[in-house]
């Protein structure tokens, strides 16, 4: 029997756009007909029960973060409940510690608890995730990741990258490191990464690159472990403000040799300007990201029109 992801995939529209077609919402003259065609070709019957039971409206988001304290999580959740007040939402928050499977759980946990939407701040997106929001009657934003076929809210990871880039060809660095993280991280672990080492490549920099953490005190092990033989850098880059600081943390022992030029980050963490020296960092908006992911989800929620991809612009 088809499900409306089957419906969606057939008509090359988002599940959110045949939702809101099958509840009367904002869908465009053209994809009308093509649903109803498909739906009628397909003898698709919409889950009534499920259909009115999200007609009455809970108030309540409940919101999937990957780690506590983050900047760039506390940033944008504290976007997401500044939005929730002004719309009157409730917001439920459900930690999953980095583990792709609480995330599924979760997701699941959610849709039964009757949220009205859910927010997911995810490390990257599995097949197995796709299978959960689509099987689950609720609306799902992406913050921080992007995937086609699901509404997601994402940050210029690229351009920052290349921001970084750019200031150490401007700066003459010729020793250079760079700590990322794993590539099934798209926006940290790829586009971030490739933003960096795609200009210095065309400047004829090489780069040492190393895998690490999103966690301070694995990160720092791992800047140990690497750095502990190198007495001279020019620049050393962390993928994130966290693992900045824990090369900032390492290189400011007083028994260490290795002061680079320059350390630099991403994400704007206000901590990485008290520390001295200060670490270059990329501004990130994370605020902006929550208040717009809440706010295209209420959309989707009352099966308007919302955008499938937002990016939110970094800055020096």
């Amino acid at each position: 029997m088809k499900n409306i992801a089957d419906i969606a995939k057939l008509a090359g529209v988002s599940k959110s756009t045949v939702s809101r077609y099958l509840n009367n919402g904002s869908v465009s003259t053209k994809t009308k007909e093509k649903l109803s065609k498909i739906i009628k070709e397909q003898d698709y019957q919409p889950n009534q029960f499920a259909q009115s039971l999200r007609a009455r409206h809970t108030k309540m988001i409940g919101a999937i973060i990957p780690r506590m304290n983050s900047h760039a999580v506390d940033e944008t959740i504290k976007g997401v409940a500044h939005v929730c007040k002004e719309l009157e939402y409730q917001l439920l928050l459900n930690y999953t510690g980095l583990d792709l499977s609480e995330e599924i759980i979760a997701l699941e946990t959610l849709s039964r608890s009757k949220v009205d939407g859910i927010i997911l701040m995810a490390t990257r997106i599995t097949p197995q995730h796709l299978d959960v929001i689509n099987k689950i009657n609720v609306p799902v934003i992406l913050v921080g990741q992007e995937h086609s076929g699901v509404n997601s809210i994402i940050h210029d990871d690229y351009l920052a990258g290349s921001y970084v880039g750019r200031q150490i060809v401007e700066a003459n660095y010729k020793q250079v490191y760079f700590f990322g993280v794993t590539e099934e991280d798209k926006a940290v672990g790829q586009q971030r990464k490739n933003g960096v080492l795609d200009i210095l490549a065309l400047n004829h920099i090489d780069v040492q690159v190393f895998k690490t953490s999103f966690q301070f005190m694995e990160a720092k092990n791992d800047v140990k472990l690497h750095l502990q033989s190198v007495h001279t850098a020019d620049a050393i880059i962390g993928a994130t403000d966290t693992i900045a600081l824990a090369i900032h943390s390492y290189c400011s022992q007083p028994h260490h040799k290795l002061i680079p030029h320059k350390i630099y980050g991403f994400g704007g963490d206000p901590i990485t300007q008290i520390v001295t020296p200060q670490i270059n960092t990329v501004m990130y908006h994370y605020f902006k990201a929550g208040q717009q992911a809440l706010s295209q989800l209420h959309r989707l929620i009352n099966h308007h029109d919302a955008q499938l991809l937002t990016v939110i612009p970094v800055e020096l």
